[in-house]
């Protein structure tokens, strides 16, 4: 039984050795969807000078070792590293596969395809090289390659000093189209949403000149140029010429998105107004990582450089986190959106960096989190931004409202009443409907003031406005004219009925008892003049003059009644 027992363990362990070097074979008859690291055999050369007919000998003596990654990686600064990939083809008919490297940045590529130890053909791909010299016009390094009857084997030289992580296909043409389309989807729509942001906040900070959405407008296209940049498109379309910026874009650019990112949190959040000494903090660590960055770019100390900028971008994501809940806890409730959203930048970077660092396994999700990440936190400050400009609005309107509001009786001020009545007025001229005015006037205000004090005499104005308020039908407009005078706007209205309106209310009026600090309850009365549109070439001040003028009347006829010209 133990005999038995220990035979079985025996044959595991010979199949988990041997299966990783039986499935090193590639076979064009069969399709295959995912990468395909594990098929691979990586050679670690010492002598750099031994070149492709070192590598090939070394293979030959079985000193390469299975990769047993779906995702070859290596990381930052590594030592160039070579790769063996057998391909097998039983057709008579040659058949055409694509090598595609899918990733932007590596410096140099060297691949050589051999069919029974002879070299067929060579490749030279990498950022070093224009793009035009690449053999496939595509953002990643890409190989078309018609194999022959046999088995081929594909010796390929990798030597960068950026992140050396390889997620490589073999793919038929069709498999080629497939994942190029859907990329092509995904990047139109990211790149669309992130461009329609910057469109919609910088005509937001042209119309009202709120530098929050120029500073956002700043941070969102400093992203879009960095993941253009870090995905290949930038090498592609914008500078496929110059290899020294392909080389140096990333940490550069990576260092704009992390400060411009900074500068909007600062401004947005109201840190430097708020905590002035957490502001100068912020800039002082922002400077010191960009002295470090130019003076390691000066060095020509690429791999230093790099590794500083990535440093920072998580250091720059922290910081906001930590602004964000100071902010908050400040009171600022904008700064939940931005906590969310920076807690989103943070998540989907560190899943990224430690896909591409190999703790995480590889996948387009885990790969693009970043990217995703990203478009979340751009989300949801926009959500802050839209959610800041209804609030301002808001404030806005309210404090254009209350600048034509009578502060005392919330009764409109004759700003405001012009502003409301003149349209009103434009269409009963035009339709030469009946219009009328009321005016009145609280008799002997100034012996109430005197007598009682200007409290009471506050008192009695706001119980009059309320009291006209409820009278007033839902049409009309009220207005304190000055003082003690109010005026009443009364559209599609004839003059008996606005006498008959007038009567009512100075009934009410006379019914108001107000109480003076000696706790007397006071009663008051007021005279009313009404006036009514003439014709149609009267002016809207000509009717309020005339109101004023039977508001005169009245009070010659002895106060405490309406008056008005029944002629009209």
């Amino acid at each position: 039984m133990k005999k038995c027992f220990i035979s079985r363990c025996l044959v595991i362990v010979l199949l988990l050795w041997v299966l990783p070097l039986s499935a090193s074979v590639i076979d064009t008859a069969k399709h295959y969807s995912t990468t395909i690291g594990e098929y691979f055999q990586v050679y670690h050369d010492e002598d750099t000078d031994s070149g492709v007919e070192g590598a090939l000998k070394a293979f030959n003596n079985g000193r390469y070792a299975p990769a047993r990654q779906s995702v070859i990686n290596y990381g930052i600064n590594s030592d160039p590293i070579w790769l063996a990939l057998k391909v097998n083809h039983s057709e008579f008919a040659a058949t055409h596969r694509t090598l595609l490297f899918e990733t932007a940045w590596l410096d140099r590529i060297e691949v050589y395809f051999f069919q029974k130890n002879q070299l067929i053909t060579q490749y030279l791909l990498g950022d070093s090289q224009p793009f035009s010299q690449r053999p496939v016009d595509h953002r990643f390094f890409a190989i078309d390659h018609s194999y022959q009857q046999g088995e081929t084997l594909v010796l390929i030289r990798i030597a960068s000093v950026d992140a050396v992580i390889l997620p490589i296909y073999f793919m038929t043409d069709t498999q080629v189209t497939e994942h190029n389309t859907l990329q092509a989807y995904s990047y139109g729509l990211v790149y669309g949403v992130i461009l329609a942001l910057i469109a919609y906040n910088f005509m937001l900070f042209i119309g009202i000149k709120d530098y929050s959405y120029l500073f956002y407008s700043i941070y969102l296209f400093a992203f879009l140029i960095l993941n253009i940049a870090y995905t290949g498109h930038g090498f592609q379309w914008l500078w496929p010429d110059h290899t020294m910026w392909q080389r140096w874009s990333n940490p550069f650019l990576i260092m704009l998105c992390s400060i411009s990112g900074l500068i909007f949190a600062l401004h947005f959040l109201n840190i430097k107004n708020n905590f002035p000494a957490i502001n100068r903090w912020v800039i002082g660590i922002a400077a010191g990582f960009s002295a470090l960055v130019l003076t390691t770019y000066l060095m020509d100390d690429f791999a230093t450089t790099l590794m500083i900028s990535l440093t920072f971008i998580f250091i720059a994501s922290f910081m906001m986190v930590i602004l964000g809940t100071i902010s908050l806890h400040d009171g600022n409730n904008f700064a939940k959106f931005f906590l969310f959203a920076s807690i989103c930048t943070i998540c989907g970077g560190i899943i990224t960096a430690n896909t591409v660092w190999g703790l995480i396994p590889f996948s387009a999700w885990t790969y693009r989190a970043a990217e995703i990440g990203m478009m979340a936190d751009a989300i949801l400050l926009a959500l802050a931004l839209a959610e800041h400009f209804n609030v301002n609005q808001n404030e806005r309107l309210m404090a254009e409202k209350m600048a034509g509001i009578d502060a005392l009786t919330n009764l409109n001020n004759r700003r405001s009443f012009y502003k409301y009545v003149k349209p009103i007025w434009a269409i009963s001229l035009r339709n030469k409907s009946h219009t009328s005015v009321i005016m009145l006037d609280i008799d002997n205000f100034k012996s109430l003031n005197d007598n009682y004090g200007h409290a009471f005499g506050d008192q009695v104005l706001v119980s009059l406005a309320e009291t006209l308020q409820k009278e007033a039908r839902s049409g009309d407009t009220l207005a304190r004219w000055g003082g003690e005078e109010f005026l009443i706007f009364l559209p599609e209205t004839k003059l008996t009925d606005a006498i008959n309106i007038a009567e009512r209310m100075r009934r009410k009026v006379a019914q108001i008892q107000a109480v003076t600090e000696q706790d007397i309850k006071l009663s008051f009365t007021a005279s009313f003049g009404v006036a009514h549109t003439r014709d149609s070439n009267m002016s809207l001040d000509e009717l309020i003059s005339q109101a004023d003028h039977q508001l005169y009347c009245a009070k010659k006829l002895g106060r405490n009644c309406v008056s008005a010209e029944l002629s009209l």
